[in-house]
């Protein structure tokens, strides 16, 4: 399936490159791969400019959203050095996922997986008006280094019903009381704005991350290929209030003589855990 690529595909070792003073966290929604999108929109010529902008990025955590097979796959053979794993919205011939990489020689993955934002998470189903099956995907990562533990959530909320939004929100914030306290990261496509519901049901309990530190960024996160510019944020980090140490939050505006990896930017942030 690589050779279908446009141009040369490029590879990073985060093994090669170990920061040991904090711990870097990058999400990404990469638009999912389809016919609907042509030429310089299409994956398989935006794929690679997406690997390009993650090598700078030197992330050891990365949550992806909107990847079908054809993406996971480009993803993982590229990216060594991490662990990685997806588990897919639904069944059908062309699913979606919400996948977590980490940084193999920073972390062990104590236990990793996935529910559905329903009624009914433990098995494929949608609730609350959804107009999409939609997933949570999670690990706890275990420093190498110090013993510490991080929980980590990745999801994508849906587009169209602000129920299944806040509901979907709420589910995960309940789904967190399973691991003890432990410091979080809550980060993806939440599909709302800073003033909706869904945004105040999120920071109930837990901080937008790009608040919690001085070296921090603002601006719209999907910005419709570089059409929008007063979309504002859609995409964040939200992280526990105990536990964790905000250093920088960024906004990865990277393009490519105008070509944008994604309809979305990536962002990124750095903490340390206290």
């Amino acid at each position: 399936m690589l050779n279908k690529y446009k141009s040369e595909i490029p590879e990073f070792d985060i093994s090669s490159s170990f920061d040991g003073s904090c711990i870097t966290v990058v999400s990404s929604n990469v638009r999912c791969s389809g016919k609907h999108d042509k030429n310089e929109r299409n994956w398989y010529y935006r794929g690679p400019l997406l690997l390009r902008t993650l090598t700078k990025a030197n992330a050891d955590i990365i949550g992806f959203q909107e990847v079908k097979p054809d993406a996971f796959e480009l993803l993982h053979r590229a990216l060594k050095g991490y662990g990685s794993f997806i588990d897919y919205r639904e069944e059908c011939d062309d699913p979606e996922g919400c996948p977590i990489f980490y940084n193999l020689s920073k972390f062990a993955a104590e236990r990793n997986g996935t529910f559905w934002l329903s009624e009914t998470p433990d098995r494929v189903s949608k609730d609350w008006g959804a107009a999409c099956y939609r997933i949570c995907s999670y690990a706890v990562l275990v420093l190498k280094e110090s013993g510490k533990k991080l929980a980590v959530f990745n999801t994508h909320l849906d587009h169209v019903s602000e129920q299944a939004r806040i509901k979907g929100i709420k589910l995960i914030l309940q789904k967190l009381n399973e691991f003890g306290g432990m410091p979080c990261v809550i980060m993806g496509d939440f599909n709302d704005h800073e003033n909706s519901r869904t945004y105040l049901s999120a920071t109930e309990l837990f901080c937008d991350a790009k608040y919690k530190t001085a070296d921090t960024d603002s601006g719209a996160t999907y910005h419709e290929w570089g059409t929008m510019t007063n979309c504002g944020n859609i995409d964040y980090f939200f992280v526990s209030k105990q536990g964790i140490d905000v250093l920088q939050y960024r906004v990865i505006r990277t393009t490519y003589d105008g070509v944008y990896p994604s309809d979305h930017y990536p962002i990124k942030l750095k903490l340390n855990l206290v």
